[in-house]
Formats: C-alpha cells, sequence, structure tokens
C-alpha cells in the first residue's frame, strides 16, 4: 500500500488494535471511531480491513450495516473503489459478487451483511465486525454479534444523536478515535468548502476565546484589524461572516459534520426526564400497557403509570418478531406457528406477552393496524386489549400533550431513551422546522401517546 494514501486515522486505528496488555492479551476491543463528515473514518476502516485479511490466516471480517443493501450501496461501493484506486483489487483475492465477499489468498475474508437479515445476526461468527454508521440498529442485535465476534468490534458514526454506544464508551476495553475533515489530506476541496460553510460567526476562534462577543465579531473592522488578529483569525471571521450573509451557517451541522461533536438536533421534540428503575416500581399506580407491532421493525411495547399529572415510562420490549423468531427453538416456533381458527399465525403475540409477565388484568393500548394481532391477545386472555384512537390530528395532539405534561423513563430503558432524544420535527428544502414528526424513533413513543391521550380523555392526566 503506498504510504501516501494511508490516512492519520488509519495509523491511530491500526496502532490501537495492535496494543497489548502485559499478558499479551488484546488491551481495547471496542474501537469508536466518531467525527465530522469527511474525515476518511471510512476509507480508514477500509484500509484497516483489508490489511488484517492481508497479514492473518482464516480471518472473517464482517461489515455491517441496517439493511445488507445499503451496507452494499455504501461500504461495498467504497471499498471497491477505493481498492481500485491503490491498485489492491484482485491483489492477493478474489471478489464474489453475488455474495459480496472478498476472499484472500489468506482464507481471510471481508464480508458484507446487514442486520436486517436476523437469521445471519443470529447465526454468523466473525474474528472482526465493522457497524457502520449503526443509527438503525438496535443495542441487542450489536450484542447479538458482539457476542459472537472474537477478535474486536468497531463502530464508526457522526455524533450526530445520542445512541446506545455512548455507554458502550464507558466500557474500560473501549477506546474512542475522534477526528474531523482537517484530518483527511484527501478531503475533496468541494466538500471542504461545504463543510466550512456551516461555521457561524459565534464558534470562530475569537468569539470562542472570549476576545469578541458574537456581535462585536459580526461588526469587528477586517480591514484596520485594530486589535491585530493573526491573517488565519481575520480569513476565519471573514469566512463565517459571509456564512451568515448566504444563510449557509448552521452551529448543528457545524458541530457535528464539522467539528466532530455531538449537538442537539434543532428540531428535537421531546426532553423526557430519566429516573431509576427502583424509583419506578415505588410509584404506586395503575399501569397500562402500550404496543406497536413490528415484525421487521422494532416491536415497541411499554408499561406506563400515571401519578400527579406525570407519566412515567419503562420499556419491555424493543426487538422485532423476526428477532424473536431467530432466537427461539423448534419447540417454542411450533407452538407460535400453529395457526389460529381464521388460521392467522399469531402465537407469537400471546407467547411475547407472557414471556414478558404482562398480568392479564391490564389495559393494553395496541396501534389499530393489525386487527388479528389484538384478537389474539384477548382470545388467550388479556381481555383488555384495545385499538388505540387515531382520529384526524391525533399525532400533533399527542405530541403537544406529552410536551405539557412530565414524563420520565426508567434509567434502563435505553431504547426509549434513544427515540426520546432523536425523534424530530421534519424540516422542509428550505430549511424551515415543520409541525409534522419524522416517521422515525417512534416504535416506543407512538405507544407513550396512545396512552397519554387515553388517560386525557378519562380526565386522568391533564395537558396545558
Amino acid at each position: 500500500m503506498n504510504e501516501l494514501e494511508v490516512t492519520i486515522v488509519f495509523h491511530q486505528l491500526w496502532a490501537a488494535i495492535n496494543e497489548v496488555n502485559d499478558d499479551g492479551s488484546r488491551k481495547y476491543r471496542y474501537f469508536i471511531l466518531k467525527g465530522s463528515s469527511r474525515s476518511s473514518k471510512t476509507t480508514s476502516l477500509i484500509d484497516v480491513y483489508d490489511t488484517y485479511c492481508r497479514s492473518n490466516l482464516n480471518k472473517r471480517m464482517t461489515v455491517w450495516r441496517d439493511t445488507k443493501t445499503d451496507c452494499k450501496k455504501t461500504v461495498l461501493n467504497d471499498t471497491l473503489k477505493h481498492l481500485k484506486r491503490t491498485n489492491r483489487y484482485k491483489v492477493n483475492q478474489e471478489f464474489n459478487k453475488t455474495e459480496s465477499i472478498f476472499t484472500y489468498d489468506t482464507d481471510s475474508t471481508f464480508e458484507i451483511h446487514g442486520t436486517d437479515d436476523a437469521n445471519t445476526v443470529h447465526g454468523l461468527t466473525q474474528d472482526g465486525a465493522w457497524f457502520n454508521e449503526p443509527y438503525k440498529i438496535s443495542k441487542d442485535t450489536f450484542d447479538q454479534i458482539d457476542q459472537r465476534t472474537t477478535d474486536f468490534v468497531i463502530l464508526d458514526l457522526n455524533p450526530k444523536m445520542g445512541h446506545w454506544s455512548d455507554d458502550l464508551e464507558k466500557d474500560p476495553r473501549a477506546i474512542v478515535l475522534h477526528s474531523t475533515f482537517k484530518d483527511n489530506p484527501f478531503c475533496p476541496i468541494e466538500q471542504k468548502r461545504k463543510i466550512l460553510s456551516y461555521q457561524p460567526v459565534s464558534m470562530c476562534d475569537i468569539v470562542i476565546s472570549g476576545v469578541l462577543n458574537e456581535n462585536q465579531a459580526k461588526e469587528y473592522d477586517i480591514v484596520n484589524n485594530p486589535l491585530c488578529f493573526t491573517p488565519k483569525q481575520l480569513k476565519e471571521l471573514s469566512r463565517c461572516r459571509e456564512n451568515e450573509h448566504k444563510k449557509s451557517a448552521s452551529a448543528f451541522n457545524w458541530s457535528v459534520y464539522g467539528l466532530g461533536l455531538k449537538a442537539e438536533k434543532p428540531n428535537r421534540i421531546f426532553h423526557f426526564k430519566e429516573i431509576s428503575y427502583d424509583e419506578y416500581l415505588k410509584i404506586h399506580a395503575t399501569k397500562i400497557i402500550g404496543c406497536d407491532w413490528g415484525s421487521v421493525h422494532p416491536w415497541g411495547i411499554i408499561e406506563s403509570k400515571c401519578y400527579d399529572n406525570a407519566l412515567y415510562l419503562h420499556e419491555l420490549n424493543y426487538l422485532s418478531e423476526n428477532e424473536w423468531r431467530a432466537k427461539m427453538s423448534d419447540v417454542e416456533l411450533a407452538q407460535i406457528n400453529t395457526p389460529d381458527e381464521n388460521g392467522e399465525k399469531n402465537g407469537i403475540v400471546s407467547w411475547l406477552f407472557g414471556k414478558l409477565g404482562i398480568s392479564k388484568d391490564l389495559l393494553v393500548i395496541c396501534d389499530n393496524n393489525r386487527t388479528s394481532k389484538i384478537l389474539a391477545l384477548r382470545s388467550a386472555g388479556w381481555d383488555y386489549a384495545v385499538a388505540a384512537l387515531k382520529p384526524p390530528g391525533s399525532v400533533i395532539d399527542g405530541i403537544d400533550l406529552l410536551n405539557d405534561i412530565t414524563v420520565y423513563y426508567t434509567s434502563c430503558s435505553k431504547n426509549l431513551a434513544y427515540e426520546q432524544e432523536n425523534y424530530s420535527r421534519k424540516v422542509d428544502n428550505y430549511g424551515i422546522v415543520q409541525e409534522e414528526p419524522e416517521d422515525l424513533n417512534n416504535h416506543l413513543l407512538d405507544p407513550a401517546r396512545y396512552i397519554a391521550q387515553h388517560l386525557q380523555r378519562e380526565e386522568i392526566l391533564i395537558g396545558g
């Protein structure tokens, strides 16, 4: 490999992978690459995988995104381009286009996968696992792959939202490598200019250092330069002022895509409060269950309590039906696949509710798009399973209600914590935030909304 093609990030990661403890064991298992756009994370990881496969015998190295199709469109496409550009494509290596697998003469493989195939997630073992931008991959799916990985696990992402990997960073075997587009000497000039166009005056050096406030910086005499700022500082200030004039400046975009730092989305909707599970258990109030069906996407089930005009939420399930099926024994699969009198195979519904220990005397408010599943619950003894009422405008009304009251979630409800932080309103082509929410990160928030609106109709909850 041409040394000039190897990035700073590659050197940092390769050194960390090969760092060992006194007993010869790996010092790190988890490598979390966080950074801005165009910081060379993907290219560097391709080089790490390619080098690892060429240097080691019989290693299986896998790459994961939420779907294999998406992984092929992104990582595979970038890999093919990069290996061809650096004259490594099919040098001591063969590529199976159908399976998206590179096989090396070391008998090591570099494989493209998607977590949409539950059987692969629960059946594949590997030596290295790379999660590319795992925003839509659940913590449970990560755990399934992690426990089947021998050598190390890598995650790369832009820190644009809260994520379960934030907790992984606390593991003593984890290392975080931070990079920005400035660390990438191969960043195309036009893309670099685009990223620089996000920087606002409030985030330029002379304002951050406290020499001038934002308004003073916007009015500063750059020509005469009475405070004798350096040419670099003046160039940055001039560019930031131009960004403000062109309305391309964005504190969020600059924080995330320029500096590679986590920032709160300007269109975020909720700010729930966290409590411990012990605190939740001490609340003496009637429980209500909320359910949002999911065969491929998460099957969101939450437990709730209402006390003193506040709603308390605890996550019960986030695995999809397919993920549960992949974990079941043959006996369990046979039990749930027995058709009912209407020919429907809904045994998994009562099976999971029983497994979660959901009492049959509780009210269960379900998404109304799968009537047969609600009927399956009733026939299995959950007599108070009902369809959520969703009249026109109910989504916006429900969002407003949840924002009018205080909502708490248990600290162990990791997916609920993620959703409430990342559930956002749509933004139009002009960057204007709309009232309607994005249809994302709502598998637990939708049932929370069903519950809150039911309690409002019963005059138990009162909005502002």
